[in-house]
C-alpha cells in the first residue's frame, strides 16, 4: 500500500512540475509580446514625429511661396484700367423664371404633419415606406 501512495505521490508532482513549466513558457511568451507590442509603438510614435516634422516644413517651405508683396491700391488700380476693353459689355442676367422646389424630407414632414398617412405619402412622392419612415425618425431626433 505504501509503493502505491509513492506512486500516486510521484505522479501527482510529475503534473504539477510539467503544469509549472507551461505556466512559465506561457508567462516567457506572454512578456515577449508585450515587449514587441512596445517597440511597435515607439516605432510608429517616431515615424509619426518624423512625418510630422516633414508636414511642418513643407507647410513653412509653402508658406513662403505664398507670401509675395502686395499691391499698392495704384498699382491694381493702373494694372486693372490697361487690361480693360472698351467693347467688351458682360452679359445680361436672364430673365428666367425660379421654380422653388421643396426638398423631399420637408415634403414628407409637411404631408405627415398635415395628417397623411405614410403609405400615401409614400405612393404620393414615389419613395419607399421605409424612406419616408427614416426621414420622420430623423426629423423627431432634430
Amino acid at each position: 500500500m505504501i509503493y502505491f501512495l509513492l506512486i500516486i505521490g510521484f505522479i501527482i508532482d510529475g503534473v504539477i512540475v510539467l503544469g509549472l513549466m507551461t505556466l512559465f513558457t506561457k508567462m516567457k511568451k506572454t512578456e515577449e509580446l508585450e515587449l514587441r507590442q512596445k517597440e511597435v509603438a515607439a516605432e510608429i510614435e517616431d515615424l509619426f514625429s518624423s512625418y510630422l516634422l516633414e508636414l511642418k516644413e513643407e507647410n513653412k517651405r509653402l508658406e513662403g511661396k505664398l507670401v509675395q508683396p502686395v499691391k499698392t491700391e495704384t498699382a491694381f488700380r493702373e494694372h486693372e484700367t490697361a487690361n480693360v476693353r472698351e467693347d467688351y459689355h458682360p452679359p445680361e442676367p436672364m430673365e428666367t423664371e425660379v421654380l422653388y422646389r421643396p426638398s423631399r424630407s420637408f415634403q414628407v414632414i409637411s404631408r405627415y404633419n398635415s395628417g397623411v398617412p405614410i403609405e400615401r405619402i409614400a405612393k404620393e412622392l414615389n419613395i419607399g415606406k421605409t424612406e419616408a419612415q427614416l426621414i420622420l425618425k430623423f426629423q423627431e431626433k432634430n
